[in-house]
């Protein structure tokens, strides 16, 4: 009985530690850049984090993925304050992944997958919730063949270019706290 009461103490406390470091810790800006070509849901993001804490801290992140992570491949983490590659571990639907944010400082962390093109092609976003505050600034872009034919989106872009074969698509979110994840429907 005293060491289950000893264990339970123990993961308290370091509970306590992790939630306040987390609370030390922000989310605050996402720069996404988005692809969709004949065969690949292509995601490109800078995630912007900061340290308002008088210490280093070292950040625990569960990156969310739409899909199961067998079928993501060519993952890449980047810490581009160090320009050193991150670690990570895959779990179903996400990775895992740590880094370091030197004290009263703001770190980029680079996020580089791809996953089958479907006829209703997701990026979880929602999960910014988990964070307790909406983003400062949150901008998408999504790339695509001019021919492809989007039949929806769960956020309407502010703005579109078309160029000789490509179409882009514009997003610029400010105090952004979504409620829907990015979606995107195509014909296939």
């Amino acid at each position: 009985m005293k060491k289950h009461s000893l264990y339970l103490c123990l993961l308290f406390v370091s509970m306590s530690f992790y939630l306040q470091a987390q609370n030390q810790v922000s989310f605050f800006e996402e720069h996404i850049d988005f692809t969709l070509d004949a065969g690949y849901f292509v995601i490109n993001g800078i995630y912007s984090f900061h340290n308002d804490a008088e210490k280093d801290i070292s950040q625990q992140i569960i990156f969310p993925f739409a899909d199961k992570t067998a079928t993501i491949d060519s993952i890449r983490i980047v810490n581009l304050s160090t320009g050193r590659k991150i670690r990570f571990d895959r779990l179903e639907n996400s990775v895992l992944f740590h880094f370091t944010l030197p004290s009263k400082d703001t770190v980029d962390v680079n996020i580089f997958y791809r996953q089958k093109i479907s006829t209703l092609n997701k990026y979880i976003i929602r999960s910014t919730q988990s964070w307790g505050k909406p983003l400062e600034t949150a901008v998408y872009t999504l790339t695509t063949d001019k021919n492809l034919n989007i039949k929806s989106f769960t956020y309407v872009p502010d703005s579109t270019k078309v160029t000789a074969n490509k179409r882009l698509y514009f997003w610029k979110k400010q105090h952004f706290m979504p409620k829907m994840d990015f979606e995107i429907g195509i014909e296939k």
